[in-house]
């Protein structure tokens, strides 16, 4: 993994390295964060169990746009995970680069900052990459970022997941039958708005 003890004097990075094997002919879902320690292997667990039906055809993965590789997520995370079913085995933190993000299908991240720093970095990737909260029943809550519970009581890491409860379905929904027609005409409009300010 390092250059330097080949005498080369320089690390490789995750962001260079990591990569997630996709199947020809499969989807790659992509969930991603800042550090990848709690929001998005919570909602890569929770999307997973929901698409378990379809395994074979859709590949599941997350990363942080800042995060440090190597890492479990959080405790907090892994204890509400678990405690509702979910299985946690390998959860681990990623780097998002630019492999990963040409080779996925679906980016689904967890705030604005989020899209703006996919968007810079990697242009390919942006018309592919949408706020989790984009599905959101409540138009009202459309678009909003999803609070970081990281470092704060177990209590926030339950509002994740409650959130999560009620998106997840319905990001599953969208990758594998397309919009919902009920809701078309809002995410057309979102779409073009958030081009037009560079979202």
């Amino acid at each position: 993994m390092f250059d330097w003890l080949r005498g080369s004097g320089r690390k490789k990075t995750d962001e260079e390295e990591f990569e997630i094997a996709v199947p020809e002919g499969n989807t790659l879902v992509l969930f991603v964060c800042t550090a990848n320690l709690s929001r998005s292997p919570m909602a890569e667990a929770m999307f997973r169990h929901e698409v378990q039906d379809w395994a074979d055809e859709i590949v599941v993965g997350s990363c942080g746009t800042k995060s440090v590789p190597g890492f479990s997520p959080t405790p907090e995370a892994l204890t509400v995970l678990q405690t509702h079913g979910y299985s946690t085995e390998g959860l681990v933190t990623h780097r998002i680069n630019a492999k990963v993000a040409t080779s996925a299908d679906f980016i689904f991240v967890m705030s604005d900052v989020h899209v703006k720093s996919i968007q810079a970095k990697y242009p390919t990737a942006a018309g592919k990459t949408y706020m989790i909260t984009d599905f959101c029943e409540d138009e009202h809550e459309r678009g909003l970022d999803v609070l970081d519970p990281h470092e704060k009581p177990l209590n926030a890491f339950l509002d994740v997941y409650d959130l999560f409860c009620h998106l997840i379905p319905r990001v599953a929904d969208f990758v594998i039958d397309g919009p919902d027609p009920k809701w078309q005409h809002w995410y057309d409009f979102y779409r073009r708005s958030s081009s037009a300010l560079g979202r």
